[in-house]
């Protein structure tokens, strides 16, 4: 994964996403057992508010439904209350004495024996009913201890009837135990639904998120977004360019400084170079005028077919190589410094290039040159006629003077394509790797070992000619997918 902005993104999303479900679950967690406290709370409670003592099978006929019922309207959920205690003497699989039971005791503990066991034992002692139905005369005992405010405390277990969770509170009095029940399945719908909203909530805050540190990333790397494109841009003709730093963050401020330092630099050191081209190829052109008049004069003056006439024959044909270079080193430190003058117009490619073909075959009689086009197409474009006819004068002398076999076929293409024109001169040649194609365009660079000194070559024809193409707006460069025996140069210009 290449990208810096992406892997911000992504594991600041990670890190906080990890975050955010850890905080849920803990959340989720500490919900449930908050509710579960709440429930053991109110069941506490609840005991704690019986009248007292809650011993008496009579008080748990008069009230003992409305206290389930009570119990049933604070917990919102089913409930059961039981009371029950053990005889001083109990005999073998006697179950315990169950004062009340109002609600599904028995589903709830199908075996009674595995209730809670009490603290002591229940007696009770009746003297007689009391008066008007109300509760028998006589007193109650716990351990021989008379009947006061009995204390006790809580345990709480869980039971399942039908597949439901149920919370069971176990109030243990002296001698006694009171059996509170709450349904928990209806409860716990709250933490389920809590969880359900925290599964759909977790991924879309996720989203949010993540899109939110895309907008505030992508905001805060927008001066290196700047600089890249400012970097693309970065060419001969635009090394006086400067970047603002107005606004921008200090790390990315002190990036764009120096970048503006390395322009500069870049700037400085490009026009000291431009102009030492330039002032060189221009005060070689005196001495070399001047040294060719005086070869050719010396030349004029020495006896035929003689040593000194083909030395001075050779002098001459240096002198005409070195002028031929300073003006072509020229044309190029124009070119590099954006002064390449053009005059654009409105050209027909294929005349031109028919021009150029007949030409070559009249030069070379052994030239095998195919012209191909499509018949009916309009092959206009506005460029420099002067810079298009040397572009497609060197392509063509190239290709002839390099093909191998020599006398096979060089082949020129006319195409048009949607905005542009294009002419593809192709021909057989000495195999190319690919270190060689990719320099093909470079100054002083001859392809193959036939590009020698006996050849009429300085290695800047393709560079002047991509310069030629640059300065109209076109492009030269080479057809990928060819053959390393097989040389394609594709020459484009726009055709409006």
């Amino acid at each position: 994964m290449k990208s810096f902005r992406l892997r911000i993104i992504l594991w600041t999303t990670i890190i906080a996403g990890a975050v955010m479900l850890g905080f849920g679950v803990a959340g989720n967690i500490a919900f449930e057992k908050m509710k579960l406290r709440q429930v053991d709370e109110s069941l506490s409670l609840f005991v704690a508010r019986l009248p007292f003592p809650p011993n008496h099978k009579w008080f748990w006929d008069r009230a003992g439904e409305d206290v389930r019922q009570e119990l049933e309207r604070h917990l919102g959920s089913d409930a059961m209350v039981a009371s029950y205690g053990t005889r001083n003497i109990v005999e073998e699989g006697e179950d315990p004495v169950l004062l009340t039971s109002k609600g599904d005791f028995e589903a709830l503990f199908p075996d009674q024996s595995s209730l809670p066991a009490t603290n002591g034992y229940l007696e009770m002692e009746p003297e007689g009913p009391g008066p008007e139905g109300g509760p028998p005369r006589g007193k109650s005992r716990r351990n021989g201890a008379p009947l006061g405010r009995p204390e006790f405390s809580s345990t709480f277990v869980e039971s399942s009837v039908d597949g439901e969770r149920w919370r069971v509170s176990v109030a243990t009095y002296p001698g006694f135990n009171v059996l509170t029940a709450v349904n928990y399945e209806k409860i716990r719908r709250d933490t389920a639904l809590m969880r359900s909203s925290f599964a759909v909530a977790f991924p879309i805050a996720l989203l949010a998120m993540a899109a939110s540190i895309w907008f505030f990333v992508t905001r805060a790397i927008r001066p290196v977004a700047r600089l890249s494109t400012a970097i693309e841009k970065v060419s001969a003709k635009s090394l006086n360019a400067r970047l603002e730093n107005e606004g921008a963050y200090s790390e990315f401020a002190s990036l764009i400084d120096h970048f503006n330092l390395m322009l500069q630099r870049l700037d400085r050191s490009f026009t000291q170079a431009t102009r030492f081209s330039a002032d060189a190829a221009h005060e070689l052109k005196t001495p070399l005028a001047i040294l060719q008049g005086q070869l050719e004069v010396a030349l004029q003056e020495a006896d035929d077919d003689s040593k000194q006439q083909r030395l001075l024959g050779g002098l001459l044909e240096e002198t005409h190589r070195l002028k031929s270079i300073t003006r072509k080193l020229l044309i190029l430190a124009k070119a590099d410094a954006g002064s390449l003058e053009t005059q654009l117009e409105r050209v027909d490619l294929r005349s031109l290039t028919e021009d150029l073909v007949e030409l070559a075959s009249e030069d070379d009689p052994g030239a095998n040159i195919r012209l191909e086009y499509e018949k009916g197409i309009d092959y206009t474009a506005k460029c420099d006629e002067t810079l298009t006819r040397q572009i497609l004068n060197n392509l063509i002398g190239n290709s002839l003077k390099y093909r191998i076999p020599q006398g096979s076929e060089v082949l020129i293409e006319l195409q048009r394509e949607e905005g542009s024109l294009r002419v593809e001169v192709s021909n057989r040649c000495e195999a190319l790797g690919a270190d060689i194609r990719s320099r093909l365009f470079d100054r002083f660079i001859r392809a193959d070992n036939s590009r020698s000194r006996s050849e009429d070559g300085t290695g800047l024809g393709l560079s002047l000619s991509l310069e030629f193409a640059k300065a109209q707006g076109g492009q030269l460069s080479l057809v990928e997918g060819t053959e390393e025996n097989e040389l394609k140069v594709r020459f484009e210009l726009p055709s409006s």
